[in-house]
């Protein structure tokens, strides 16, 4: 029988072949965390992690936006907070999806 600590559905199981052909389980604890998705485009975020131990800039990229949106949605938000501002865009044609992001960029200066 395997101890309770090993019991949980947190540890994963491996099984491992011996020498002689025999078969043991080693037990490792599942790493935590999950993937991370941009609310625009529903795109996987590529350089966010949620694994524990690891400081804060190195879970998020240092950028604007970084850790919610993709690199391309947010530079889609830059362009059309700078055009807003510039009188080129108005605020009600901006997209829905991104139009609380723009306003957040709009707040700031």
């Amino acid at each position: 029988m395997t101890y309770p600590k090993n019991r949980s559905s947190s540890m994963r199981k491996i099984f491992k072949r011996t020498p002689k052909g025999g078969r043991v389980v080693h037990y490792k604890r599942a790493e935590k965390g999950d993937s991370h998705y941009d609310p625009v485009s529903n795109e996987r975020l590529q350089a966010v992690s949620s694994k524990r131990g690891l400081p804060k800039s190195m879970r998020r990229p240092n950028r604007k936006f970084g850790g919610q949106l993709t690199s391309k949605n947010s530079s889609l938000v830059l362009k059309t907070a700078l055009r807003v501002r510039e009188g080129f865009m108005k605020l009600e044609e901006v997209d829905l999806r991104i139009l609380p992001y723009v306003k957040r960029l709009l707040l700031k200066k």
